[in-house]
Formats: C-alpha cells, sequence, structure tokens
C-alpha cells in the first residue's frame, strides 16, 4: 500500500507557475538602451527634455500649447513613428507609454497625444522622470487595422 507523500499535493501546481512566470518573463522584450528601434515594421525613435524647455517656447510656438502646458517638475516624452521600409512617417497610430522606474510616481502611464508640426506627426505627453536612476519606457502604438495586437517596444532610460 503507497501513502501519498503530503508535499506532492502542492509541489505539482508550484512548480508549473514556476515554469508559467519564467516563459512569461523571456517574452519580455529587452529593452533597448539607445532611442531607435524597430519592430514589426515600424522605426520607433523617443526622446525625452525637461518640461521646462518646452516652456521656454515662445507662446507662438505650437509646442508650448500642447497637452495643457507643462506641469512642475515633469519631462515631455515624443516618439515618433515611421514605417521601416519606406521611412513615410506613420500619422494615424494610437500610442501610449508605460513606465517602470524608481519612485515612479507621477503622471507616468498613459496616452501620448499627436503633436503637429512642420506637416508631421510625432506623439508626446508629460511623465515623471525625476528621480535618478534607470527607467524602463515601454511604448505601445496601435494603428488602424491592429487596434487589438499593438506594437510593443521597450527603451531603457536613465536619468543622472
Amino acid at each position: 500500500m503507497s501513502v501519498a507523500h503530503p508535499m506532492r499535493h502542492w509541489a505539482h501546481p508550484l512548480l508549473l507557475a514556476a515554469v508559467v512566470a519564467l516563459a512569461l518573463a523571456s517574452c519580455q522584450a529587452k529593452p533597448v538602451e539607445g532611442q531607435s528601434q524597430t519592430v514589426d515594421g515600424l522605426r520607433l525613435v523617443y526622446g525625452v527634455i525637461a518640461s521646462e524647455k518646452v516652456g521656454d517656447h515662445p507662446r507662438s510656438h505650437p509646442e508650448s500649447r500642447m497637452h495643457d502646458g507643462p506641469p512642475p517638475g515633469t519631462d515631455h516624452v515624443t516618439l515618433a513613428v515611421f514605417d521601416a521600409t519606406t521611412n513615410q512617417r506613420i500619422n494615424d497610430a494610437q500610442v501610449s507609454l508605460s513606465i517602470e522606474g524608481p519612485r515612479n510616481a507621477g503622471p507616468g502611464a498613459g496616452r501620448l497625444d499627436p503633436m503637429h508640426l512642420d506637416g508631421s506627426t510625432t506623439y508626446g505627453g508629460y511623465v515623471s522622470l525625476q528621480h535618478p536612476g534607470r527607467y524602463l519606457l515601454i511604448f505601445h502604438v496601435a494603428r488602424p487595422g491592429r487596434r487589438d495586437d499593438p506594437v510593443r517596444a521597450a527603451f531603457a532610460y536613465k536619468r543622472s
């Protein structure tokens, strides 16, 4: 007669959970250290500038009027999106950003608004990247026909 070992009842589900967690972690895109990367046929180029610099633009400059003006203590993040084959700028995307980083407690995620400058569209918004350290900026770019399956691009950003 065989007696079931008590550890066998919980060890199997625990092992399965660990395998699933490792598989999901391996699916995460490794963040790019530079400011440009190509993913699923799109070339994505991002930038970060202190919001005070945006506020320094003359009132006549379109960027000074975007997003209802810069909140204090924030940064302005922009993303330009291009077709990787034709290098044509993409003007019809819905772009959002999520951020992971040190004490990331301010505006840190959400939609990036289309900004129309000199006939080109760039997507941007204000976020909080004020604490020194390494941040993970994850852009989600959804185009017509792929709204439910956005392109995901991860960038490493270091604040000194």
